[in-house]
């Protein structure tokens, strides 16, 4: 891809190289000073202007010598803000045919997927850094001159593994250093990155093995035609064929990825893997096999032919990919690998064909078809319909599905949370298997979404959905299928007419009051359960602690079900820290104990709720309902102001809950924040800050359902209850369920 000569004095470039990290020894990368020194100097030997070369560099002090020998030109550290002072406001005044943007240093890959390149400011938990690919999006945008740079060459050497779960959920997002759209979508601009999502970039000999098979390549290129522009498909090439080799030699080696954007009036991915629908040599020959027995199976007759063909473009929402007199076997089977699910809607329209076919074709061709497409068993219509069912509906309604198929697939870990891509995780899941009766998880999923959500229009849709694919497959699991129906219908009224996850103890709410002298409190109960929310007691008179944790042990010994009832304690935001579920019960039992070993303990406060805030409050906890543990974003644990707690908490609206560590001298101002800003989950451990706090709370958050923490807690403090020092014993939950507030209060008869 070699572009118009031009003149390298019209060329500028930034170089951006970390090594240094606030995290310190454990952060050091020694290598990215080696490799900007080396892309600067290829620059500069080809004409750059030595300050029309931009440096950012926090280099190792042993390295700095690597780039002390470019005295002019001009040199910045590669903190955050000069980073976003040369990318959003000096490039706007740039006035050159081609800008160079190199990148090296460590990278993430963050929430959302973001590719995370990292500032000198990340430390272990505080990983900062601006997102990849939206500085990629920054160079066709107006942050670039629409007729001040002609197009654009951007080198990323950096990792882009994934956090480990509990790091990740409370990362920071990367700065979306781009706030402008795409404009100058006609600016040409060639990608290329080390590393496919997923993978780490390797270092050899203190330098990157990316950026020293690229600039070996560059510098190939350049030695017959010094000033000639590189021709980067060719130095592409040879990236791709010395990774290629290595991956030979040694095995499995990171893959670089290259996209070019316009450059030729194109819009290509290149990428180190086989593309989809670009088959390896394994499905040449299956395809080969598969067109052999599609042809015998239509044994050269064109009016069957014709059928198929037009039944496959019914499904596919396609013309014929050719003229009609031209269809045949092959046109057929590469026209149906178009698209997923596109082979088995054409193994459905050739059934009648296959009808009296021996057992061993029918197999021959199944078996055929699972090596070209295997996880895709669902018809190209049934597909559509139920993506179409799904996008129709609320959110809440979306995500209860997801939270059913979480619920169908029972120890199989679901991270997606969008309806499409949890039916692609259920289909792969279990695909239907001739002569076996095993209802497919994928329907399991759907009748169970449709019992929780009653017998509305949707519940209905999604029944008729998995009853035809079920009659479809055939078998026994048409019948299958409706005994399962009946299975969850009775199961989801049962937990209806019980309110919910804890029905079969309900929930006992307690409001305590402020203390008073000598910590004297009120008290009002109430019990929820099938039959309603019932007043339990009130003790309008303050009385002293002792009192009333006698009377919540008696409250509980009559309205409580031992594991099950969730007991809830709705405090003022200052007493968020009493050891409520450390109250010892038992008293006329065998065995004392305290209350969080027999119940699910949380607490509760709405002081600093506001009507304004609400909406905030009910979007967070609906995403409980689907979430995992690892969802939690972990708040830093040095946040010394409300202002500062509120900011954090905002910049995450998206997460269901919140980790709060630290020390407990600052978690009011913590908790008034969460509060306010519509957080309804919080953990944390209660009283003094001690060592390897942080480990005690990441011993919780192993991956799990966040529905289930309540009642994981409980097993946790059933643990620890024979020695209050083991570590899990104050750990503590906020658990505020906006759609189960506290009953009205009641007026009080003391005067």
């Amino acid at each position: 891809m070699r572009p118009p000569q031009h003149d390298w004095r019209r060329t500028h470039a930034v170089v951006v190289a970390v090594e240094e990290y606030a995290g310190g020894a454990d952060w050091e990368l020694s290598g990215p000073a080696n490799d900007a020194a080396r892309m600067v100097q290829w620059l500069l030997d080809r004409g750059v202007p030595q300050r029309q070369v931009h440096l950012l560099a926090s280099p190792l002090a042993r390295n700095e010598g690597l780039l002390a020998r470019f005295t002019d030109v001009r040199r910045s550290t590669a903190d955050r803000v000069n980073v976003h002072s040369v990318f959003q406001d000096e490039l706007r005044n740039l006035d050159v045919d081609w800008l160079w943007v190199y990148w090296a240093g460590h990278g993430v890959q963050a929430g959302g997927n973001r590719w995370s390149l990292l500032y000198p400011e990340s430390r272990t938990g505080h990983p900062q850094g601006v997102d990849g690919e939206n500085l990629i999006s920054l160079l066709r945008t107006e942050c670039l001159p629409a007729r001040g740079v002609e197009r654009a060459v951007v080198i990323i050497d950096a990792c882009r593994t994934t956090l480990p779960p509990r790091e990740h959920a409370r990362a920071l997002s990367p700065d979306t250093i781009a706030t402008e759209s795409e404009t100058n979508t006609d600016r040409p601009v060639f990608v290329l990155r080390a590393v496919a999502p997923g993978e780490a970039a390797k270092n050899r000999s203190d330098a990157g093995l990316f950026t020293s098979t690229l600039m070996d390549a560059l510098e190939a290129g350049s030695r017959d035609a010094p000033q000639a522009a590189p021709d980067l498909d060719r130095v592409w090439t040879r990236v791709k064929a010395g990774f290629d080799r290595l991956r030979a030699v040694e095995g499995a080696a990171q893959t670089p990825t290259a996209l070019r954007r316009n450059w030729t009036d194109n819009d290509e991915e290149y990428g180190g893997r086989a593309a989809p629908g670009t088959p390896t040599d394994g499905q040449r020959l299956a395809r080969g096999r598969m067109a052999l027995l599609v042809g015998a199976a239509l044994v050269d007759d064109r009016a069957a032919t014709a059928r198929v063909a037009a039944g496959l473009g019914v499904e596919l929402h396609d013309a014929l990919p050719c003229a009609p007199d031209r269809l045949d076997a092959e046109t057929l089977v590469d026209w149906a690998l178009n698209r997923p699910h596109g082979l088995a809607t054409l193994l459905h329209l050739l059934a009648p064909r296959m009808a009296g076919a021996s057992e061993d074709d029918r197999d021959a061709l199944r078996r055929t078809s699972l090596e070209l497409d295997r996880g895709h068993w669902l018809l190209c219509s049934e597909y559509d319909a139920l993506i179409v069912l799904l996008a129709s509906q609320p959110a809440e309604t979306a995500r209860g599905f997801v939270y059913a198929a979480r619920q169908e697939a029972v120890g199989v870990v679901i991270e997606a949370t969008e309806p499409r891509d949890v039916v692609d995780h259920l289909e792969d899941l279990s695909l239907p298997v001739p002569g076996v009766s095993r209802l497919p998880r994928l329907l399991g999923a759907a009748e169970r979404a449709a019992a929780a959500a009653g017998d509305g229009p949707y519940a209905t849709a999604l029944r008729d959905w998995s009853m035809k694919c079920a009659s479809r497959l055939g078998g026994s699991l048409p019948e299958m299928l409706g005994n399962r129906r009946d299975e969850l219908t009775d199961r989801a009224a049962a937990d209806a007419a019980g309110g919910g996850p804890h029905a079969a103890g309900g929930q006992v709410q307690i409001r305590l009051s402020p203390s008073g002298p000598g910590g004297r409190r009120t008290y009002q109960v109430w019990s929820r359960g099938p039959t309603g929310v019932e007043s339990v007691e009130t003790q309008d008179a303050p009385v002293p602690p002792a009192d009333v944790q006698l009377a919540v042990d008696a409250i509980l010994t009559r309205h409580g079900r031992v594991h099950s009832t969730l007991v809830e304690f709705f405090l003022e935001a200052a007493d968020l820290e009493l050891d409520v579920h450390r109250w010892r019960i038992g008293a006329k039992d065998p065995v004392e104990r305290s209350i969080g070993t027999d119940f699910p303990v949380v607490v509760r406060c709405t002081e600093y709720r506001r009507p304004q805030q609400q909406h905030l409050w009910v979007r967070r906890w609906e995403r409980v309902a689907t979430a995992r543990t690892d969802d939690l974003h972990w708040l830093p644990d040095d946040l010394d102001s409300i202002t500062a707690a509120h900011g954090c908490v905002s910049a995450r609206e998206d997460a269901p809950g919140v980790v709060v560590p630290g020390a407990a001298h600052r978690r009011e101002a913590v908790f008034t924040a969460c509060l306010f800003g519509g957080v309804p989950v919080m953990l944390w451990r209660g009283g003094s800050e001690i060592e390897g706090e942080e480990e005690e709370l990441k011993s919780v958050l192993t991956n799990c359902s966040l529905r289930e923490l309540p009642g994981k807690l409980r097993r946790i403090r059933a643990e620890c209850d024979v020695d209050e020092q083991l570590p899990g014993g104050r750990l503590a939950l906020l658990w505020d369920d906006p759609g189960r507030p506290l009953p009205r209060r009641l007026d009080l008869s003391a005067p």
